[in-house]
């Protein structure tokens, strides 16, 4: 198991002061406000972990319900969320699981989670990619896949081939794709060095003390789904 997946699991702290140095231009927000009508909408989240995705369209929607397979990420979602409590509706379920809820949807979103599984699953990739796919769309008007495209890198590309086969599925079943930049900022190299390493490992650590950044660039890809 990867440092990534191990804080995932048990470190909701950490992952979560990683995320808030995250896309310090607040570019995700903006894109999904300007692209995506959320007033009044019914969401579905997937991976909700600390709700990084969630604060974007919280405000405007009418309700949320908010999956994900570690409780001690939904307990951190529910401090950082509680302002809107009265809307959110959280369950401790998988990504593998989606075929056992009975819910529809106008919007279902998922950031970052998707992704992990499909790079687990070695051995029936292809159908947990299929089954990602056709279990979302046909439970929502708008499906909303947000993944990554690279962390401290030059140019956004899918990180690995079974990211790459996961992202050509979903340009191949209809989604639209876009580019973003939702780069981390630090208040020191030293930080940097030790949040982004607690989480993407030693590699990764080592290569901003050494060139002592503070800032750390990351694409983000997303893709939409309108069944309109």
């Amino acid at each position: 198991m990867s440092d990534m997946f191990k804080v995932y699991q048990n470190y909701s702290d950490l992952y979560d002061e990683l995320v808030n140095h995250e896309d310090y231009n607040n570019n995700l927000y903006k894109f999904l406000n300007s692209t995506i009508q959320w007033k009044n909408k019914i969401v579905g989240e997937f991976g909700i972990g600390t709700g990084r995705v969630t604060r974007n369209y919280i405000d405007k929607v009418q309700k949320v319900f908010a999956y994900d397979n570690a409780q001690h990420m939904i307990d951190k979602a529910k401090q950082n969320l509680s302002v809107w409590s009265d809307k959110i509706e959280y369950a401790v379920i998988d990504n593998k699981q989606i075929k056992s809820l009975e819910n529809k949807y106008d919007i279902i979103i998922e950031g970052w989670s998707f992704g992990h599984l499909v790079v687990q699953d070695d051995e029936t990739r292809n159908q947990t990619i299929q089954m990602l796919i056709e279990e979302t769309i046909k439970r929502a008007t708008t499906v909303i896949f947000i993944e990554t495209l690279g962390t401290n890198v030059e140019s956004p590309n899918p990180p690995g081939e079974k990211l790459s086969q996961f992202y050509h599925a979903l340009v191949n079943k209809g989604f639209k794709e876009h580019i973003i930049e939702t780069d981390y900022k630090f208040s020191s190299y030293e930080e940097a060095g030790r949040i982004m390493g607690g989480f993407f490992g030693d590699s990764m650590k080592n290569d901003i003390i050494q060139r002592k950044l503070e800032i750390i660039k990351e694409y983000t890809g997303i893709w939409i789904y309108n069944d309109k």
